[in-house]
């Protein structure tokens, strides 16, 4: 019986062991599969408001600054904004971006109603800061701002002029859809802008950009040592805006851009000094506002007016 029992496990695990080893069915390799990551270059990381707004010929909206961006769009009519004491002037089918940290406000031109749709949301991409003026906003891409309208009333209450109220059955993925053709349509306007603009590049790792971007702020400086350059020239050849330029910059180099700027041309001053220029010269041709002015400045970081300096120097 014992020996029956034992003749039988052998014969069943002979043909299963025949089965895995013979079939060609068993012995293939199994295919492999690897994840790709997807590199995200525009995120929109939460919405703060929605505002669609009538606004009459004697709107004003007052003064304010956040931390987030936003979003101010034409549908109809024309509208002035003033974005640190700069005015723009948008029409219907044209767009601003605000960036954190801008002090703004709105008001009718020239007694002209408009219809304003603002969209004030949160984003790491600093790519976004290349947008410091209007945008003509056409085509597909008016289409999208449709669906984002049409999509925010599938998940908020109408209309939006009040904190956001989710609806008690939004449309199924609505917010999502919001935040999804947001970030088409700014990647859509990053794409054109970087057409328009050859010099705009890409840097993936932040500490690079940073780099990058210091060391081309400090090029340009040295090379108007003996001129002047401003802030804003600074921002329409590095297409950045001042609040992050500046925020960049004092990070790395514990300093203001401009700051940064004045002591370069002080420490060019002492050099010509050295040289046996006079003050004025020195003033004239490094671009001061005057002699006196001059003196000021140097006199404030040297601890001694420029005469003062070139006598010891001599001595």
């Amino acid at each position: 019986m014992v020996k029956n029992k034992t003749l039988n496990f052998l014969v069943c695990y002979f043909f299963i062991l025949l089965a895995f080893t013979s079939g060609s069915c068993y012995t293939t390799s199994m295919k492999k599969y690897f994840n790709h990551k997807i590199k995200k270059a525009l995120v929109v990381d939460s919405l703060i408001t929605i505002e669609s707004l009538n606004v009459s010929e004697n709107f004003t909206y007052p003064t304010e600054k956040h931390d987030f961006y936003e979003f101010a769009y034409i549908d109809n009519g024309t509208l002035c904004c003033y974005m640190e004491d700069t005015p723009i002037v948008l029409s219907q089918g044209e767009c601003l971006l605000i960036s954190p940290q801008k002090a703004h406000y709105y008001t009718a031109t020239q007694g002209k109603s408009a219809s304003l749709f603002i969209v004030c949301f949160r984003s790491s991409a600093e790519i976004l800061t290349v947008f410091d003026k209007k945008i003509v906003v056409h085509g597909e891409l008016k289409k999208l701002l449709a669906e984002i309208v049409q999509e925010s009333k599938n998940a908020f209450s109408f209309p939006f002029n009040r904190k956001l109220k989710l609806l008690e059955s939004p449309l199924f993925g609505a917010q999502q859809l919001v935040e999804n053709n947001l970030e088409k349509l700014f990647i859509h306007l990053v794409r054109s802008e970087t057409q328009k603009n050859e010099n705009i590049r890409f840097v993936m790792n932040s500490t690079e950009l940073e780099s990058n971007l210091v060391h081309d702020i400090v090029l340009l400086l040295k090379d108007n040592l003996y001129g002047r350059i401003t802030l804003d020239c600074i921002c329409q050849q590095t297409f950045y805006s001042k609040t992050f330029l500046n925020e960049i910059f004092k990070k790395n180099m514990n300093s203001s851009i401009m700051q940064y700027y004045t002591r370069l041309k002080v420490a060019e001053a002492k050099k010509l000094l050295r040289e046996n220029l006079s003050p004025a010269v020195i003033s004239s041709q490094l671009c001061f506002e005057s002699a006196t002015y001059f003196t000021k400045v140097f006199k404030k970081h040297v601890g001694m007016t420029p005469s003062e300096y070139k006598k010891t120097i001599l001595q």
